[in-house]
């Protein structure tokens, strides 16, 4: 049986004008355009790791990225930076409490009084019983993939002489002059001189028990007593059945290229790709196995499941690679078999969240959706809020609170109402 295909929305087609300041001089016919350099930035991996953490008091959030919660706090990934602590007591108020200071970080997750995070390559372990002093406790060289921005660039790669890494990009911006004819036109990338040279039309940023819980952007999950990670690649778990000392299984999972994310559900691993949907299950929690592949096309996508259905988001943009922008819904009932059993098109969605048939999607500059999700069949947006580019969210179904990272802050919402959710509160990103 065919997947039902639907259009939750209605969707232009639009001319997007170039960025190029194009003064075509008709004696040489010469272009002008307006240009970024971004110039990678080293640093010697022995002073990365002998200053990469440190616990500092409460700061602005420049940038938000991936979002986790557990108890009263949250936790907020300033991507490349390190962690906000925030305690969220009173949702409509939250309070900074500190700022952990981790180079390289994306990624973490929390068991009992334990914070693991990434980074850079290295995984790092945390005592967290006090928040204003948070104490480093281990850590797990080179066991991690190389981070990658929201651009699409990698970090963390080691230098030609192999005694640094990338760490970072300085930015300055430029012009170029160049033919009319010129097929490089206003969109190309070079490397020259070890700096990567982007036009200004390219590559666009997109924007209770003792186990926490993350976004759908994860790469960290925590189940059957496991801390679970995934690379571009493969699957590495660590048995944490003494949470301050994990125990990293001697052999990681290969899985395949383009892998992006990680969600656990009951017994199983849900792991998304650029390119499919894998399922593995945990009957040894320290090797996972494959039970089933489900391939889409090329694009980035994130995956929640709830009961039987699987809800996926695949989406253009970066360093995607994709060509469509969808919501993809699968039974899983039997995970050895999955069925794909609607699509509905979207604008651009990124991370999503399910609560009892209430469906969340980040669609990034289009804002967030609101959704009712009966069925597979019956999906209906209730109300989308605008003003916000949504990255990521989490919900608290107990409380019908939903935790979103945007790019514009962290929001949260009381959805009691999916046709009319009302704003709590707004941290709001101070650059």
């Amino acid at each position: 049986m065919l997947p039902m295909r639907h259009s939750l929305l209605s969707i232009p087609l639009i001319a997007v004008m170039s960025l190029a300041l194009n003064g075509c001089v008709k004696e040489n016919c010469q272009s002008v355009t307006k240009a970024k350099i971004y110039t990678p930035v080293y640093m010697a991996l022995s002073d990365v790791r002998a200053t990469a953490v440190q616990t500092m008091p409460a700061r602005d959030i420049a940038k938000t990225g991936k979002i986790y919660t557990r108890g009263n706090y949250i936790l907020v990934s300033e991507p490349a930076k390190g962690i906000h602590i925030i305690d969220n007591s009173q949702p409509s108020s939250p309070r900074k409490v500190s700022f952990l200071n981790v180079m390289g970080n994306a990624d973490m997750a929390v068991q009992d009084n334990i914070l693991y995070a990434d980074s850079f390559r290295d995984l790092l372990v945390f005592d967290i019983s006090d928040l204003s002093n948070i104490r480093f406790l281990k850590r797990f060289d080179d066991v991690m993939g190389y981070v990658v921005d929201d651009m699409g660039r990698w970090l963390g790669t080691p230098s030609a002489q192999r005694d640094s890494i990338l760490v970072g990009y300085s930015e300055r911006d430029t012009t170029y002059a160049h033919g009319c004819k010129d097929t490089k036109g206003d969109d190309f990338v070079e490397f020259d001189n070890q700096m990567l040279f982007f036009a200004s039309s390219s590559f666009k940023a997109s924007s209770g028990g003792g186990t926490g819980k993350g976004g759908s952007m994860a790469r960290f999950a925590i189940t059957k007593g496991h801390l679970y990670t995934v690379d571009r690649y493969q699957l590495t778990s660590y048995n944490i059945a003494t949470p301050s000392d994990p125990v990293k299984a001697p052999t990681p999972v290969p899985v395949g290229g383009g892998i992006e994310t990680i969600f656990p559900y009951q017994d199983y691993l849900y792991i998304g790709s650029t390119s499919a949907m894998f399922i593995y299950d945990l009957v040894d929690p320290e090797k996972p196995a494959r039970r089933s592949v489900a391939i889409h096309v090329n694009a980035c996508d994130p995956i929640v499941v709830e009961g039987t259905t699987a809800y996926v988001t695949v989406r253009t943009g970066n360093f995607c690679a994709g060509t469509v922008n969808e919501l993809q819904v699968y039974d899983v009932k039997d995970v050895d078999r999955p069925v794909k059993l609607a699509t509905y098109q979207m604008s651009n969605p990124h991370g999503l969240g399910i609560d009892n048939g209430k469906l969340f999607i980040c669609e990034g500059g289009h804002g967030l959706r609101f959704l009712n999700a009966p069925s597979p069949a019956n999906i209906t947006i209730a109300s989308t809020q605008t003003g916000l580019n949504a990255y990521d969210v989490i919900p608290f179904p107990g409380e019908k609170r939903l935790l979103v990272s945007a790019v514009e802050g962290i929001y949260q919402y009381d959805y009691s109402s999916m046709t009319n959710p009302v704003l709590l509160s707004r941290i709001e990103v101070k650059k």
